[in-house]
């Protein structure tokens, strides 16, 4: 897979006049995310030092609701549908173009991370997506939602009573969504089911995954690390729960990002994390890769396997994050 030059990435993220008004210390932790993101393209937006920094983790006004139905009504036609897709013998891709359902385990036990956008989605892509690929949907023992934004709950309030499993999230994050209320295009959030905590070990069909707490998208971030198996081969995989800078223009907040990445980077290297996905296929470059895997031949690498380089996310992570926090230099402790 052909990977962007430093030189292309940082045109595109950086203007000429980009660092004008900013302070050297942050052009500095900018330019060295960006370096770390040859391997990983599709996050080193989050180093623009221009970008409009909103945020979501707040309750919406009735202008905005109303605005934000108005552009859902506007939508065009959906994007071409990714093929359901088993990515390793423990894991499969069910989701969209913008957005990921991951399925993790084997026919003794499933855990559905995500549920998409909607309802509608759900039914479709995931349940159809199991039905496509030969798999029962009956085997889901729980969904677990990595954090409380409408594009990872918006379909779990159908799948989890649909099967009669229960919804996982912190506790952070259940009272995020609580507070945040419905979203005229996600609509309402599930009703609050399990609580999973920091370190805990889920297991699900002979595998199991283990809950780290990464906040900062949101307070109660979920980033699981879990096992996953080629044939004789096995790997260990992260998902980073929540990457965008949507969480407001306070200073802390994305120094708890930035501690966050600092701390599984040290979690990853111990665990020997070689393969990192998201729950965005275009941050962790998902759709090339699964069009490389139905072309993959037998003396060919898995191009989901990254090796030790996977680290280097956590380098984008945390620099960016620290170069952002430096736009909003007064501390903001609320």
């Amino acid at each position: 897979m052909l990977r962007p030059s430093l030189a292309a990435i940082m045109a595109a993220v950086i203007t000429g006049s980009a660092f004008a008004e900013i302070t050297p210390q942050a052009q500095r932790l900018a330019e060295r995310g960006i370096a770390a993101s040859t391997a990983f393209p599709g996050y080193a937006s989050l180093c623009d030092l221009e970008a409009r920094i909103r945020d979501v983790n707040v309750p919406r006004n009735p202008g905005a609701q109303r605005s934000a139905a108005s552009r859902s009504a506007r939508e065009t036609a959906p994007p071409e549908p990714v093929p359901p897709t088993q990515v390793f013998d423990n894991l499969w891709f069910l989701g969209t173009p913008s957005v990921t359902a991951w399925l993790y385990g084997t026919d003794d036990g499933y855990v559905l991370i995500d549920g998409l956008n909607s309802d509608e989605e759900a039914e479709e892509i995931i349940l159809g997506g199991m039905a496509t690929l030969g798999l029962d949907p009956a085997d889901i023992q729980a969904v677990l939602v990595t954090h409380g934004h409408g594009d990872h709950y918006g379909g779990a309030d159908f799948i989890a009573p649909e099967l009669g499993v229960e919804v996982l999230m912190s506790a952070q994050d259940w009272a995020l969504v609580e507070r945040l209320g419905t979203h005229p295009r996600f609509g309402p959030p599930p009703e609050r089911g399990g609580v999973v905590t920091d370190g805990e070990t889920l297991y699900f069909g002979g595998s199991k995954l283990t809950i780290h707490l990464t906040p900062g998208h949101t307070p109660g971030t979920v980033s699981p690390v879990f096992e996953v198996t080629d044939g004789e081969e096995t790997h260990v995989a992260i998902l980073w729960g929540g990457t965008g800078f949507n969480f407001g223009q306070t200073r802390w907040k994305f120094e708890t990002y930035a501690k966050s990445a600092a701390r599984m980077a040290r979690i990853s290297e111990q665990a020997g994390v070689d393969v990192v996905l998201s729950g965005h296929p275009r941050r962790d470059g998902t759709l090339p890769r699964l069009a490389a895997l139905t072309e993959r031949t037998e003396d060919q690498p898995h191009p989901f396997v990254r090796g030790s380089g996977s680290l280097e996310l956590f380098t984008v992570l945390e620099n960016c994050a620290r170069a952002q926090a430096e736009r909003f230099s007064v501390p903001d402790h609320e």
